[in-house]
C-alpha cells in the first residue's frame, strides 16, 4: 500500500485506508521516533503541490467587426441619450493578498436569520458485545463531538458559520464569514480579532487536510430530482455531480434570509469542487439539507435542525472582515490540540476496567493508545463509535484517558471518503495509520 496522495485536480479523495482491509491499520511491533506536533504545521506546504486557481477575466469586450459599423448610444426623439440602467455587477473572486475594506452595513440590515445545523457521519460502530458501557457517558461524548454549526444569513448578503464543536480540525468558535459580492471565504479567529481570505476552491483542503491549498473547481452535471418537504417548507431537490463525488441538495424558500442562502449554497457545492456560480445555487433559494456521496465510496450529511427569524442579528457579528480584525495571510488560527474531551470524560466511558486478552504490542504507551498517521489526510480516531482525537497528516497523537479494556476503534477522514474496517483493540495499544517504513517490523 502507498501513502495517501493529497487532492489532485478534482481534489479527488486518497484511498490511503482502502489497504486497512488487508491489515494497514496495524499495531507497532517496534519503538521508533515520533515526530512532534508544532504549531506550525498548517503553514507549510503540502507535499503535492497546489493547484492555482484560473486567472480572473480580464474584462475587456471584443471589439464590433467592421461589418457591425459603430456602436453609439441610443437617443430618444429629442435626442436625449437613452443610458441604460446600472445593473448589478457580477462577483468577483476574493485574493490572499488583497487586505479587505471595511464593511458599510448599518444597524438596518439586522434582519435575518440564525439557523442550527451540523455535518454527520453514516455508519459509526458500537462498542464491543459485552464490553462494561456506560451508556450516558457515552452518549454525551457522542454530543460533545457533534459536528455542529451555526449559520446566521443576514438578508443584506452576508454569512457568518460559527465552527461550534471541537470535532473541526480547526478551533472550536472558528468562524467561516461570506458576503454575496464576493467569491470565497474568510477564515476568522475565534476571537475575531484576525482574520484569513480563503479563496474559491479552498475550503475541502481546510476541512481533509488543515491547510488552504486550492482545488480547480469545475461546473458541475445537474439533474433535476423531485420535490420534497423539510421543516414545514417545500422544498426542491437537485443532484449536482463532478469527478470528486456526488451532492444531493435539498432547498427551499425561507422568508427574512433575502439572497443569502445562496451564500450557504457556495459551502456546500464547494466541497465537491463545483464552481461558487453553479446552478441551482440562487438568491431564491436556502440549502436545509445535503448528502455526499464520493467517487468510489463514503458519504457525508449536512441538515440543518432549527431556523429562528431574527430582527435584530448582531450586525458586527456578519461583517465581512470582521470590525477591526488584522488581516494574517497564510496562517491559520492558533493549533489545536486535536484531542476532543478531557481524561476524566474518556475514563467514564467504562464502568470498570477489563484484562486485556491480547499482550500490548511493543511501543504502545502505559495507558490510553497513540495513534501515528502516515497519511496526508487529517484522520479521525473513533473510539466504540466516538470522535475521540485527530491527527494531522504525517503526524502522531497520544490519547490518554480509557480505561484498561476492549474497544471497537476506527479510523475516517472529515469527509467520510476514507472509512477504514472497524477492528476490536485491547487498550492500552498503538495503532499505525498507513504504510510503515520500507522495510520497517510490524506490518501484517
Amino acid at each position: 500500500m502507498t501513502p495517501a496522495r493529497n487532492l489532485r485536480k478534482a481534489r479527488k479523495p486518497a484511498r490511503w485506508l482502502l489497504g486497512a482491509l488487508t491489515g494497514a491499520v496495524v499495531l507497532a511491533c517496534n519503538t521508533k521516533e515520533r515526530q512532534p506536533l508544532t504549531s506550525e504545521a498548517g503553514l507549510e506546504p503540502s507535499p503535492n503541490a497546489s493547484i492555482l486557481p484560473a486567472p480572473l477575466a480580464s474584462g475587456t469586450e471584443p471589439r464590433p467587426r467592421p461589418e457591425e459599423g459603430i456602436v453609439g448610444i441610443p437617443a430618444d426623439s429629442a435626442g436625449r441619450l437613452i443610458l441604460p440602467e446600472a445593473g448589478t455587477p457580477p462577483p468577483r473572486a476574493l485574493r490572499e493578498d488583497e487586505e479587505l475594506p471595511r464593511d458599510t452595513l448599518t444597524s438596518k440590515d439586522s434582519t435575518g436569520v440564525t439557523m442550527d445545523a451540523r455535518f454527520k457521519w453514516y455508519d459509526t460502530p458500537g462498542a464491543p458485545q459485552g464490553a462494561p458501557v456506560v451508556t450516558e457517558a457515552l452518549k454525551k461524548a457522542r454530543e460533545k463531538a457533534d459536528f455542529r454549526l451555526s449559520v446566521d444569513l443576514a438578508a443584506s448578503g452576508r454569512m457568518r458559520v460559527v465552527l461550534s464543536s471541537p470535532a473541526f480540525p480547526l478551533p472550536a468558535m472558528s468562524e467561516l464569514r461570506a458576503r454575496l459580492d464576493r467569491y470565497g471565504h474568510v477564515l476568522v479567529w475565534p476571537n475575531a480579532n484576525a482574520y484569513r481570505v480563503l479563496i474559491p476552491g479552498a475550503l475541502r483542503a481546510m476541512f481533509a487536510e488543515r491547510r488552504a491549498d486550492v482545488a480547480a473547481l469545475v461546473q458541475p452535471k445537474i439533474r433535476r430530482l423531485g420535490p420534497g418537504q423539510l421543516l414545514g417548507f417545500s422544498t426542491t431537490r437537485h443532484e449536482l455531480s463532478t469527478e470528486t463525488g456526488q451532492l444531493m441538495l435539498e432547498q427551499a424558500s425561507v422568508p427574512s434570509v433575502g439572497g443569502s442562502g445562496e451564500l450557504l449554497c457556495r459551502l456546500l457545492v464547494e466541497l465537491i469542487a463545483a464552481e461558487p456560480a453553479s446552478r441551482p445555487c440562487d438568491a431564491a433559494s436556502t440549502p436545509l439539507k445535503a448528502e455526499y456521496r464520493w467517487a468510489g465510496s463514503g458519504r457525508l450529511g449536512f441538515e440543518v435542525s432549527t431556523i429562528t427569524r431574527r430582527q435584530d442579528l448582531p450586525i458586527g457579528h456578519v461583517f465581512v472582515p470582521p470590525a477591526g480584525a488584522l488581516m494574517k495571510p497564510g496562517e491559520l488560527p492558533p493549533q489545536t490540540a486535536g484531542v476532543m474531551h478531557t481524561r476524566e470524560e474518556l475514563a467514564e466511558l467504562r464502568s470498570r476496567p477489563v484484562a486485556r486478552i491480547e499482550p500490548p504490542p511493543e511501543g504502545a504507551p502505559g495507558e490510553g493508545l497513540t495513534a501515528t498517521n502516515r497519511t496526508d489526510l487529517l484522520v479521525y480516531v473513533l473510539l466504540d463509535g466516538v470522535p475521540i482525537a485527530w491527527v494531522r497528516p504525517r503526524s502522531e497523537q497520544y490519547v490518554i484517558g480509557p480505561k484498561a479494556g476492549r474497544y471497537s476503534i476506527a479510523l475516517r477522514d472529515f469527509f467520510g471518503a476514507e472509512v477504514a474496517p472497524t477492528k476490536a483493540y485491547d487498550v492500552p495499544t498503538q495503532i499505525v495509520i498507513g504504510a510503515e517504513p520500507e522495510g520497517g517490523a510490524g506490518k501484517h
